[in-house]
């Protein structure tokens, strides 16, 4: 009967302490199975933290290469409204850039502060990125002060260009309107005007007249005909044809200034010194035949 008991006693004993053992490994198997998801989730949270400080470094990237290219650009009365226009466009979506960038960067700080995972190395990641995006903003906030002053100096310069533009058309006016005095007042001192005819075609026009039948003739003495006179530049005209063979001065003129030719058959005027033959009168009367 022992030896049963016995053998009763050690398969009881075997079979709790393997019951015992079982529970054991369930038990630490489920704990490990914790420990892995707690892993696996920490590691998903700093991947996503590292991912979004990754972006955020690249559109730093793209935000100094953005004010690079806007600074080197010359705003200047020469240039198309429409690329000022795109300038500002392009400042305006740094700023948007800008802000979303500090929107998510706050953001992640929020959870890292609220997070189990701690790092040192991420902290300081957080500072670096932190500290260049006020740098860039601090940029961008300086490219919108230039533009700005730019655009006032251009208006200004702009309004400056237009008031003297009005200032040199009416002083061209002005010029033009002197030089076509001077030119009328030129004309006229130098013009003079001459008549040739027999003596009754002159009498008809009250170029000559005579008080009595044994008077003197008498030369623009009375209201005559200024029409019946050809104008001449007093500069210019060095010889008058006269169509006649008989010519007769009856204005007064320097006879040194002047002479009487003949070609093929009738008299010719010639003026040898213009100044001197027109000192005394602008107006010349000829009687011929």
């Amino acid at each position: 009967m022992k030896p049963l008991f016995l053998i009763f006693s050690i398969t009881l004993f075997v079979f709790s302490s393997c019951n015992f053992q079982s529970a054991e490994n369930k038990a630490l198997k489920a704990q490990n199975d914790s420990l892995l998801r707690v892993k696996h989730q920490m590691q998903e949270e700093v991947d996503g933290y590292f991912s979004a400080m990754n972006q955020i470094e690249q559109n730093i990237e793209k935000i100094k290469e953005s004010q690079g290219i806007l600074s080197t650009q010359e705003v200047g009365t020469e240039m198309a409204s429409e690329d000022r226009d795109k300038i500002n466009q392009d400042l305006v979506y740094l700023n948007e850039m800008l802000q979303t960038n500090k929107d998510e960067l706050a953001s992640l700080k929020k959870k890292i502060k609220h997070s189990a995972f701690k790092s040192a190395e991420l902290e300081r990641t957080l500072n670096r990125l932190t500290k260049s995006l006020e740098e860039q903003s601090s940029k961008v906030a300086i490219l919108q002060t230039e533009l700005a002053a730019k655009d006032s100096l251009i208006n200004v310069l702009g309004t400056t260009v237009d008031v003297m533009g009005k200032d040199i058309e009416a002083l061209k006016t002005d010029v033009e309107t002197k030089e076509s005095k001077i030119i009328e007042q030129d004309e006229t001192i130098h013009t003079a005007w001459y008549v040739f005819g027999t003596r009754k075609e002159l009498k008809e026009q009250n170029i000559i007249t005579s008080d009595g039948f044994f008077s003197d003739k008498k030369v623009l003495q009375s209201d005559f005909n200024k029409s019946y006179f050809v104008r001449i530049d007093a500069r210019k005209t060095k010889s008058i044809p006269l169509y006649s063979t008989r010519a007769k001065i009856l204005t007064s003129h320097p006879k040194s200034s002047y002479t009487l030719d003949k070609e093929n058959g009738n008299f010719v005027l010639i003026i040898v010194d213009t100044k001197d033959f027109w000192s005394i009168s602008k107006y010349l009367v000829i009687e011929v035949d």
